[in-house]
């Protein structure tokens, strides 16, 4: 691939991010988030861009060795961007001292630098061959439908309590600074909500540097990271109510970074705990 088409497929990228605005397509983009946590939040993009109903991607080689399954002919590759490392010669000046006097010394030394390089993924709907074993994420969905109590296990691994109490006036649940609260009225699922709601509450915005954004796109994030985890472990919450709040003025691709890398850390803390 071309620098000019890998420069093309970026700005369509960036373009596309800029143009997500309705609720509803900013939970599609979150849906892909839940499928594919493992990727970057620019790769997500790149793969719903390309294949849209993509569910488990991997690479050509990758198909063969680890899933014993080969890509049908005349499938066309998923692109998404690899990092590599390289090395490079680089100029520094240096001031040294010679006879007593400052001087200027220029310095060569040789310096790793990481890119990015377009690689070829693709979709298991593209693939044909042995079928794929007992740990796909359809069957692990299934499995981890009863949420709460290792989402509880795995914020106390991380130092945050969680208790379930009495609340009024319609409150689910809040937290504060390494304390979770969530109404015992509420039924299993609920709870694992608001509990997932709150802990990314205190992941993204309690002791960060968030303090410039307003209360409508913190609350908008939390939900987004419970509305991820779980659809990842396909759970239907509704979440209506705080992803409409999403704002043109927002940068949205702060948003779904930060969104992205916390709802990662949760799934594998929950699964971890399996």
């Amino acid at each position: 691939m071309s620098k000019e088409k890998v420069k093309e497929l970026l700005e369509e990228l960036e373009e596309r991010i800029d143009e997500v605005r309705s609720s509803e397509e900013f939970k599609e983009y979150l849906r892909f988030f839940s499928k594919f946590h493992n990727y970057s939040y620019q790769n997500i993009m790149l793969i719903k861009m390309q294949k849209s109903d993509a569910t488990l991607v991997a690479g050509y080689k990758q198909w063969q060795k680890k899933f014993d399954r080969h890509v049908k002919k005349g499938e066309k590759g998923i692109v998404i961007m690899a990092p590599y490392k390289y090395k490079k010669e680089v100029s520094e000046i240096k001031k040294v001292v010679v006879d007593g006097e400052v001087k200027e010394k220029e310095v060569k030394k040789e310096k790793q630098f990481v890119s990015f390089r377009p690689v070829y993924v693709f979709d298991v709907s593209q693939t044909e061959g042995k079928e794929l074993p007992s740990w796909s994420i359809e069957e692990i969905e299934e499995e981890n439908k009863q949420l709460l109590k290792p989402l509880i296990q795995y914020a106390n691994k991380t130092g945050i309590t969680v208790d379930f109490k009495g609340l009024k006036d319609g409150l689910k649940g809040y937290s504060k600074g390494g304390e979770i609260v969530v109404d015992e009225c509420l039924n299993n699922t609920e709870k694992a909500s608001v509990c997932c709601h709150e802990l990314a509450h205190e992941k993204l915005h309690y002791n960060c540097d968030t303090k410039e954004l307003s209360k409508e796109i913190v609350e908008l994030e939390a939900e987004a990271v419970s509305f991820v985890v779980m659809e990842y472990f396909n759970i239907k919450t509704l979440s209506e109510k705080y992803l409409a709040l999403y704002k043109k003025g927002h940068n949205l691709m702060d948003s779904f970074k930060r969104i992205k890398s916390v709802s990662k850390e949760i799934i594998k803390g929950i699964l971890a705990q399996q």
